[in-house]
């Protein structure tokens, strides 16, 4: 059980590791690659509303649909705007939400632009493979899931005569590599399987979102009865102002920020209403989103009730997979752990060709 499980998803880790090494670290890289910012102003100087930036990128791309409008919270005079084109591909532009100058544009002379970061990512959460690719990675973090609960039961077995901990650093190869493999393991077990679960929770994200969209957020639509409103087809136009929109999510929860506002979609189950995403500000409560939903046409509000605990253990566990919580001493942590579990893998891999050879050789002794 233990062989087999490693060495199925023994690659997808590897693959794993090595692209979650610069995505631990994605702020600082981002930062060091001249990711733009907004300018740096005096406190309270006011801000452009949501519906001037949105202008810009409409009068930019004057045949796209607007998705989503994100506003990070580690540069707040910032405004990320996510456009759909008649093809249905997705694009963005970054606006300072100050002086509403276009700090980036994903499309340059037409041509989507594809930073190693998202190379990256795309790589790490879905092998560039869409959904089919993120659910393949949740198969394999349950079989690594299995590969780690069956090495804790071997190694008492295998555990050398001086006892539990030990390298044996002379002699026999074979039983270098076993020790370096056993030791790594047992003292990285509490991380691999914080790492394991967490990662395999962060490839349930889609169906667990599309799961509450089909059933919570069709139930209180269904029990607020609203007159049709602007649907989420390119070419349509809120009638009421995006910023309105935000300004209401804000005074039914004024102690909270918000992250994003998605626009009405057929496909997400909100044809008529802005989805308000707003979150706290401590810790934990920054990853806890609170939803608010929003009639484009009317202006009606329905307070979104508490989100199922699959979903909040989802946005829990997402900034835990990274090492997102400490900051930099946490991230360092992580670096050197994931380091670690590239030597498990590689010296299992190892292990497993030695005795392979050390099977066949005598069988080609007895048949030659």
């Amino acid at each position: 059980m233990h062989t087999w499980s490693s060495l199925v998803c023994t690659v997808f880790l590897l693959v794993l590791c090595v692209t979650g090494l610069p995505l631990i670290f994605q702020d600082e890289i981002e930062d060091a690659l001249g990711t733009p910012h907004a300018s740096d102003v005096a406190p309270g100087t006011p801000m452009l509303t949501l519906d001037q930036l949105l202008a810009s990128a409409q009068a930019r791309y004057p045949g796209d649909a607007t998705n989503f409008i994100s506003l990070p919270d580690d540069d707040e005079g910032m405004a990320t705007i996510g456009l759909i084109d008649h093809a249905g591909a997705y694009h963005w532009l970054k606006y300072d939400r100050h002086t509403g100058a276009l700090l980036d544009d994903q499309r340059q002379a037409g041509t989507q632009r594809i930073s190693f970061m998202d190379v990256m990512l795309a790589v790490h959460g879905s092998l560039t493979l869409g959904l089919p690719g993120t659910l393949l990675l949740g198969v394999m973090g349950l079989l690594f899931v299995v590969a780690l609960v069956s090495g804790v039961v071997l190694y008492p077995p295998f555990t050398p005569r001086a006892g539990a901990g030990t390298l044996r650093l002379r002699g026999n190869p074979r039983l270098r590599w076993l020790d370096l493999h056993n030791v790594l393991g047992m003292v990285l077990l509490a991380w691999f399987g914080v790492v394991g679960l967490t990662g395999v929770m962060n490839t349930l994200e889609k169906p667990l979102f599309g799961l509450w969209q089909a059933t919570d957020v069709a139930r209180m639509l269904a029990a607020q009865p609203g007159t049709p409103g602007p649907s989420g087809t390119p070419g349509t136009t809120a009638r009421i102002a995006v910023q309105f929109a935000m300004d209401e999510a804000l005074r039914r929860h004024p102690h909270e920020t918000v992250a994003s506002i998605l626009f009405p979609s057929e496909a997400r189950h909100q044809p008529h209403h802005y989805l308000v995403w707003l979150h706290g500000d401590t810790p934990l409560r920054r990853e806890l989103l609170t939803p608010v939903l929003i009639h484009a046409s009317t202006g009606d509000v329905i307070d979104g009730e508490q989100l199922p605990w699959y979903l909040s253990a989802l946005e829990v566990s997402r900034p835990l997979h990274f090492g997102d919580y400490g900051g930099l001493p946490l991230k360092l942590l992580w670096l050197v752990f994931d380091i670690g579990a590239i030597v498990v893998l590689v010296s299992g891999i190892y292990l497993w060709i030695n005795r392979r050879r050390r099977r066949v050789a005598p069988m080609a002794e007895i048949i030659t």
